[in-house]
């Protein structure tokens, strides 16, 4: 299956990527740019008449180039006055949905696995509600001093480096694992770039009735929209490309609940009894949760009282008519257009237009450079 590296270095490809509007030119992208179709982003902002420029990523402990690029591009957009670049952080996935929100990318793994502040019993928690661990920062820190004492490396200004890290991890004021990283992340960005971007959580999101409202046009949907993604899935895969994500099952919701007992993230199913309809789960520590939809137009309004509910990887849906283009890593520029399919077919949206950074053109095999914003903070590499 061709990945977004295979088609971005051939002509076929990028002729495929610019016909679902996603560039890898910044002046073609700023050309298809538009103000949002809702204002209410905007306003939030404090900004209107504004074209609002969207990236997002899980908040890491480490980063690699494939993040880093989208924050570099962003950096870059913040000299076009009429741009309002912002980074979208999501800090409602689990715990140890990905390596890089727990764990360092460099150093490279030890006999001892690699340097990690994974709080203990959280991998099914998601970041906004695992509680850090002060000892497991403390362990990881102290992992990087020993790695620092026995590599050999000699970096001008290491110790100093290392001890300002080092207070991050042992301040005693940690809280959940994304404060936490969030923290660390705007330091490094701050240290490495002398930029952090404009920002917003996920979470702080979930409550705004701007975004409610679209949830539940996509709820409404659902039985539209699982046809129309699958589709949609089914023909990236039969032109040889790898859609990045799977086909949706039958009672699929873009919804997830954490469990008031444990904290665990559990997906929503859709369940039909007679006319009226829900969203289902049940946990294994033994919690079972129904929440009612409606009956004829349905409606997210009883879960979202909660503010225990959290999006799957449709998220960007919601956020469509609220930003004028998006700034896309290596899944997510392929997946969009699964999503896009969705936003045209079934809820009559018109997508805006995606940016890939050039630099995703190179798979990360052809660098010598350690790739992790950690090593490059020690390095001393000002980019």
């Amino acid at each position: 299956m061709q990945t977004l590296a295979d088609l971005l270095n051939s002509a076929e490809g990028l002729t495929f990527l610019e016909s679902h509007s996603v560039f890898v030119e910044q002046q073609q992208f700023k050309d298809q740019l538009r103000t949002p179709a809702k204002p209410n982003l905007a306003g939030d902002f404090d900004t209107e008449n504004t074209k609002l420029v969207c990236s997002g990523q899980q908040i890491y402990v480490d980063y690699q180039q494939s993040v880093l690029s989208k924050i570099e591009t962003l950096r870059d957009m913040e000299q076009d006055e009429d741009l309002l670049p912002f980074f979208l952080w999501v800090d409602t996935d689990r715990s140890g949905s990905d390596n890089l929100v727990t764990k360092f990318a460099w150093p490279g793994p030890s006999k001892k696995g690699p340097i990690t502040i994974l709080p203990p019993g959280t991998r099914e928690v998601e970041t906004r509600f695992a509680t850090i661990d002060s000892s497991q920062l403390s362990s990881a820190i102290d992992r990087l001093e020993t790695f620092l004492r026995q590599s050999g490396e000699k970096k001008e200004g290491a110790k100093h480096k290392y001890l300002q890290l080092r207070t991050f991890f042992t301040n005693g004021s940690a809280g959940t694992l994304s404060e936490f990283n969030l923290r660390l992340t705007d330091f490094l960005l701050t240290q490495v770039y002398g930029f952090t971007p404009r920002s917003v959580l996920l979470s702080d999101l979930l409550d705004r009735d701007y975004i409610l409202d679209e949830v539940s046009f996509f709820v409404d949907r659902v039985v539209d929209v699982v046809r129309v993604f699958n589709e949609a899935t089914q023909s990236l895969a039969e032109k040889g490309i790898d859609p990045q994500v799977r086909p949706l099952d039958e009672g699929y919701l873009p919804l997830f609940y954490s469990c008031e007992a444990d904290d665990t993230r559990l997906r929503l199913y859709h369940q039909a009894d007679g006319n009226d309809h829900f969203a289902v789960s049940a946990c294994k520590c033994g919690q079972d949760y129904r929440f009612y939809l409606g009956n004829g137009t349905l409606s997210m309004a009883e879960l979202a009282e909660t503010d225990r509910w959290s999006p799957d990887v449709c998220f960007p849906i919601f956020l469509n008519d609220l930003v004028s283009g998006f700034v896309a890593g290596k899944s997510s520029a392929i997946y969009l257009i699964v999503l896009n399919e969705v936003l045209r077919q079934v809820l009559d949206k018109t997508p805006v237009p995606i940016l890939v950074p050039k630099s995703l053109r190179v798979n990360g095999n052809e660098s010598t450079q350690i790739d992790s914003l950690i090593y490059r903070y020690f390095a001393g590499q000002w980019i």
